[in-house]
């Protein structure tokens, strides 16, 4: 099996991408380079054996998409991360909180069907290799304070921002 590797450029810097070729599965997406990448992965990404790096289409015109304001931009995507079943629970609700809008950690607890699970929610955001075609920066402590973010909360208050969340 191959694995492409491509940065997608944005107004605040590259997203490096890895994608599996025979079927344009997303697996890691993390704003910086390909090392920053897979480094923040682990043995997850770091064991591939990554053969291209070449332009995506697909992934170029999702990005444009999502910088022009398209609320379905990475909907289609197809993403692929391991986890468990929790997690995997909290990522297909993280990919449900629409363009422009905020839910907390509490909410997306909720979501994922686990109410009381608010930290493991929170460690499921912190874990997401996928970030941002699942928008874990969408996830926002009580209060409306920002919260973390892998990629710092400046990062995280500028794509909110961008995607029209007002403070």
């Amino acid at each position: 099996m191959s694995y492409l590797h491509t940065n997608l450029k944005t107004p605040w810097g590259n997203i490096a991408t890895v994608v599996r070729s025979d079927d344009d599965t997303v697996l890691g997406a993390a704003f910086g380079e390909l090392p920053e990448l897979l480094t923040k992965a682990g043995p997850q990404l770091s064991e591939l054996s990554i053969k291209s790096t070449r332009r995506i289409p697909f992934l170029v015109e999702a990005v444009k998409n999502w910088l022009d304001g398209d609320p379905r931009a990475f909907g289609d995507l197809q993403v692929e991360q391991a986890g468990g079943e929790f997690f995997q629970q909290v990522w297909a609700a993280l990919r449900s909180i629409p363009l422009g809008e905020v839910v907390t950690y509490s909410e997306l607890a909720a979501q994922a069907g686990r109410p009381m699970a608010v930290r493991a929610a929170g460690s499921a955001c912190a874990n997401n290799l996928i970030a941002p075609f699942i928008p874990c920066h969408r996830v926002v402590k009580s209060g409306g304070a920002i919260g973390n973010y892998g990629f710092g909360p400046e990062l995280k208050y500028d794509l909110l921002v961008h995607e029209g969340v007002e403070f």
